[in-house]
């Protein structure tokens, strides 16, 4: 059998005998799977990216085309872990990061010898690489898996923010906005979801009620149209998280806010929509205290004081977008 030598002198067989040392692992023998592990350690510590190649080779398939993935993930993981930093190839690394993930996500079977094997081959990975390990951990789950592993850290993230967003320029301000709008929807979902574990507490009441009085004060009135867009949906989602007392106190301000998106195009009147809906959800049908708004002078308001809401602004609107607009109006009179 053909043997190389590396630079300590020490031979390592060719990947012909590495390959056939790799597919020994499944083996149904175990002492067989246990000396072909212990030889593919031996020869990882001198040529780790050459154990890696045959390993990478057989795992291709999973669980369901090889009999024994804990084996090589155990191989793998001593092999990135024996690797010096120079020989570190991201692309590769996240290749290896993609299958260890995939094998974890994709059953919901518990063996946890081949799940402690593909754990830690990751956490080798995460050694050299600790970013490229998050980011593909997060982007192989679900939107709802990631909100609700978010909520639980809105502090620490409010805390971080707040302290700059009063010196945010109007080109930024869309994005810090859009930011909170999604914040608020995954605190919303949790506490749905999550009744009896409550995350607002006295400091994120704080911190959002802050948030909530810049937005509505300075951002809202913004000459450009796409922060007050951006605002006014962020605000959309904010007024079911804040205090009852501040969100009487904002709906003067509010209210004229929303409505006056219905002047501009069909995208802006979809975005006042939605914060329309979600405000009179917070203000007319809380279960903590009687509405906030007046029923019969609200639709005054919205029929007298605003004229862009007629036949001929109605006309103008997608058939979901009228919907929408029906609901709200729809929810104002059984109020």
């Amino acid at each position: 059998m053909h043997m190389a030598s590396s630079s300590s002198g020490i031979s390592i067989p060719a990947p012909e005998a590495v390959q056939f040392l790799v597919s020994s692992l499944a083996d149904e023998s175990p002492i067989v799977r246990e000396a072909s592990m212990a030889s593919l350690k031996d020869i990882a510590a001198l040529n780790p990216l050459l154990v890696l190649d045959c390993c990478l080779a057989v795992s291709r398939g999973g669980r369901r085309r090889f009999g024994n993935m804990a084996g090589i993930f155990q191989v793998m993981a001593f092999a990135v872990r024996a690797l010096d930093e120079n020989d570190i190839d991201p692309a590769f690394m996240s290749k290896l990061s993609r299958i260890a993930t995939a094998e974890m996500i994709s059953s919901k079977e518990l063996n946890t010898d081949w799940q402690r094997a593909a754990s830690a081959l990751l956490v080798s990975i995460g050694s050299h690489l600790p970013d490229l390990v998050l980011l593909g951990f997060l982007l192989s789950l679900s939107p709802l898996s990631l909100l609700l592993m978010f909520t639980p850290r809105l502090k620490g993230v409010l805390v971080r923010v707040l302290p700059i967003l009063g010196n945010i320029r109007d080109v930024h301000r869309p994005i810090f906005a859009n930011a909170f709008k999604c914040w608020c929807q995954a605190a919303w979902q949790y506490s749905v979801d999550f009744p009896s574990h409550s995350f607002l507490d006295g400091d994120i009441m704080s911190f959002l009620n802050s948030a909530f009085e810049l937005l509505l004060r300075v951002w809202a009135t913004s000459r450009d149209l796409k922060v007050r867009v951006s605002t006014v949906d962020a605000l959309g989602q904010m007024v079911g998280l804040i205090t009852r007392s501040q969100l009487k106190g904002a709906l003067p301000k509010l209210v004229p806010s929303i409505l006056e998106l219905y002047k501009k195009d069909q995208d802006t009147a979809l975005v006042a929509t939605c914060s329309l809906h979600n405000l009179l959800n917070a203000s007319l049908l809380s279960e903590t205290g009687p509405p906030l708004l007046d029923v019969e002078v609200l639709l005054l308001f919205f029929f007298f004081n605003s004229p862009q809401i007629s036949i001929h602004f109605f006309s103008r609107f997608s058939f979901d977008v009228l919907v929408l607009i029906l609901v709200v109006f729809n929810q104002l009179q059984i109020c």
